[in-house]
């Protein structure tokens, strides 16, 4: 008598795991730009990143967009995975803007231009969050540097 319910369990568990699979192996690129002004390059249709499309997004470093997405995404969901697209060692300035983080929360997010050069670069970004209370939306840059074939932030905004 319990064998069939043992089986149904493992059943169930198998099925529930698959989603959350095929969510965490999920491939991000990032989305196309086109020629803007001043030298940067605009998104083109970029997906705006909320708690439902959050969940599960962690790209791989091979973009400065999959570093600034990376972020974006563990800040929204809650969790520390943003640690890993920041680099090593932040400057005092990146240090700053991260304490300013702590009060944050993020609501959502948007690609919205790049500039890059080489090894170094910035990604513009829209977001909606809230800050002492108040709901805010704007756009800033993040500051980013490229070693090898990883991107990093060297800064967020703040």
């Amino acid at each position: 008598m319990r064998q069939p319910v043992r089986i149904c369990t493992l059943a169930l568990a198998a099925m529930l795991a698959v989603p959350a699979t095929l969510v965490a192996d999920t491939a991000y690129a990032p989305p196309a730009f086109a020629a803007g002004e001043n030298g940067w390059e605009d998104y083109v249709e970029a997906l705006t990143l909320d708690r439902a499309s959050a969940s599960g997004l962690s790209p791989t470093l091979d973009s400065a967009e999959a570093a600034v997405v990376l972020f974006l995404a563990s800040r929204i969901r809650g969790d520390n995975d943003w640690k890993s697209a920041m680099v090593s060692d932040p400057d005092r300035k990146a240090k700053k803007a991260l304490k300013a983080w702590k009060g944050w929360t993020l609501h959502s997010a948007r690609l919205e231009a790049r500039k890059l050069k080489d090894t170094r670069g910035y990604i513009r970004v829209w977001m909606d969050f809230t800050v002492d209370g108040d709901r805010e939306t704007g756009s800033d840059d993040f500051t980013m540097l490229r070693d090898g074939d990883t991107w990093r932030i060297a800064s967020p905004p703040s």
